[in-house]
Parts: C-alpha cells; structure tokens; sequence
C-alpha cells in the first residue's frame, strides 16, 4: 500500500487500521476522531516536522527542542501538554509524542500536514490494510525520555 493511499483514507475515513511489516496492528487517527474510553490514553501523536511539537506540547525548553532534533533513534516523548488539547490522549496533564523523520511513515504523517495519532490494536475493527515497512516505534532501540519545560530531561519517561 502506498503512503498516499493512506494518506486519502484517513482524511476520508478519520481513522484507518493497517498491519504493519512486523504483522501488529496499528490505528491511525486524526486528533478529531479520537475518543476517550474508546480510543487509549496512551496514544502516541506522531509527527512530521519539528515545529509541529507546538500543536501538541505545552511550554518547553530550547534544550529539549534540541534533543527532539538530534535524536538518531527512534524516540517516544513525553511532555506537558498543551492547555489546548482537548478530549486528546494525555495522562494527567502530559502528553506523548514522537517525531518520524524519515522513509514510509514520514510520508504518512507529511502527506496528512498535521499530527496523527498512533496506537496499537488487538484486534482490528473493519478493514485492515497491509503495509510491508516496519513501524518505527516498533524498533528494539526506542528510547523514552521525558522533557520538561525548564529543561529537564529524564530517561525512561
């Protein structure tokens, strides 16, 4: 399947559940779509481009603007969240994010021009599409750090 493919399914459709190359199943969601109690908390928004981090994130630092932007591995984080977001996967007031650089699921999330959200299914509901490229995030080498917003930065959060 190509990246424009789900590209026009999600702004059809608001969601679309594919099967990775790793064989999980992955929801991708417009942030409108989401609902809480049927969508998880600990959804992951996916990004395109760096300054996308603002839709997203409240306040932070230029020390964890740089980490986003140097990092080489694959990296979930986690940050305080945007006054803004509502009715949106955040535990307490802290949100999870990661920034897709690269290949496959670059093109994705570029071609949607805005944050998607990512989580993984069980079981899907309704039609599955097959995508042969590995989830980044599935990667054994995914970091987890946590930024502040005066700079603090912890691993593992």
């Amino acid at each position: 399947m190509e990246a424009s493919t789900i590209v026009k399914a999600l702004k059809e459709k608001g969601r679309v559940t594919l099967q990775e190359g790793g064989g999980r199943l992955v929801n991708l969601i417009m942030p409108e779509e989401f609902h809480p109690g049927k969508d998880q908390e600990n959804a992951i928004f996916l990004l395109a481009d760096l300054f996308q981090i603002r839709s997203v994130a409240g306040q932070y630092s230029e020390v964890a603007l740089d980490i986003v932007e140097y990092a080489t591995k694959p990296t979930v984080y986690t940050t305080k969240a945007s006054p803004l977001l509502v009715n949106k996967p955040k535990s307490g007031d802290e949100v999870k994010f990661s920034l897709i650089k690269r290949g496959f699921w670059h093109q994705v999330i570029f071609g949607v021009g805005r944050p998607i959200l990512f989580q993984e299914v069980k079981q899907a509901e309704g039609e599955v599409e097959v995508v042969k490229e590995n989830f980044p995030l599935y990667q054994g080498n995914v970091k987890r750090l946590f930024l502040g917003p005066d700079g603090q930065v912890k691993i593992g959060g």
